[in-house]
């Protein structure tokens, strides 16, 4: 769990702060897909920076629980995690903690929507209604 957000702050400030090294020193992550997953479901993460001398653990968070997700591939410009199986459902967005001697939190611009069983039959049946 995350104690404080200030660490993001001054990260994301810092990064700001280098002109044009920005995508070499601080993990971004552009793009996820599917953005529509559910439990067990493998998420791919298209950035930069996202290597593990850069990033070290990742988690789904809805701003309440932060929740570490496996990662299961990781390079420079891409990362394969799992959703767990016990993934909230709802819109959860990205978050990387950063690896180096001043570690920090640092939510990403990307969300994945989480949806369980029980939320994919009652659309089906909404939908069937409809």
């Amino acid at each position: 769990m995350r104690s404080c957000v200030v660490p993001v702050l001054v990260l994301a400030t810092a990064c700001i702060g280098l002109q044009g090294q920005t995508q070499e020193r601080c993990p971004t992550a552009t793009r996820l897909e599917p953005n529509i997953a559910r439990p067990g479901t493998v998420v791919t993460i298209t950035g930069v920076a996202m290597g593990k001398s850069k990033v070290d653990e990742v988690f789904l968070t809805d701003h309440r629980f932060d929740l570490k997700v496996k990662v299961l591939e990781q390079t420079e410009t891409t990362l394969k995690i799992r959703v767990p199986p016990f993934a909230k459902a709802g819109r959860q967005q990205l978050l990387f903690l950063t690896k180096g001697t001043d570690p920090a939190y640092l939510e990403q611009p990307v969300f994945v929507l989480v949806e369980l069983e029980d939320d994919l039959v009652s659309n089906t049946v909404r939908s069937a209604r409809q």
